[in-house]
């Protein structure tokens, strides 16, 4: 089913990255790499930012490593995780207002509290007063996932 909102132009990688010599140095023991790679982690953590995007990009020189960029629609904010192999700790670069590997990595623990679901058992049910989203059942709300405005039926 297609989408009801239209998001906005991605453009290219270069039209989201500015400030670099600004963002915010971390680390993270939460590989990149399980993120990227995890479709049902993804549709979760989507889930929590539905006005970002994320991009995957693979190092050509055989190496194994892995840039993971989250790149905000508004164009404000970005992130980007560094995947190295055998590494137990990433690099994390952030900028802008908003954390979105912070905000990505909280959602990817929710998905693992709640036992790492597929992303057939979520479902959504739409109704007057608005919209929730549960995971199984109606009786197991995962509205602690969307944002706010979101989670309200304000979508």
């Amino acid at each position: 089913m297609r989408s009801r909102t239209r998001r906005p132009k991605r453009g290219y990688l270069d039209d989201f990255l500015h400030h670099r010599q600004d963002a915010e140095h971390t680390t993270t023991s939460l590989s990149p790499l399980t993120i990227a790679q995890n479709a049902d982690s993804l549709f979760y953590i989507g889930l929590s930012l539905p006005d970002a995007w994320h991009l995957p990009v693979t190092a050509d020189d055989g190496s194994g490593e892995l840039t993971l960029w989250i790149l905000a629609d508004d164009q404000r904010s970005w992130a980007s995780a560094d995947y190295i192999p055998h590494a137990q700790q990433y690099t994390v670069a952030q900028y802008g207002p908003r954390r979105l590997w912070d905000e990505a990595e909280a959602a990817h623990d929710v998905w693992e509290a709640l036992g790492r679901p597929a992303r057939a058992r979520a479902g959504i049910s739409v109704t007057e007063r608005g919209q929730s989203l549960w995971l199984d059942a109606p009786e197991r709300d995962l509205s602690a996932l969307l944002p706010s405005r979101v989670a309200k039926g304000a979508a």
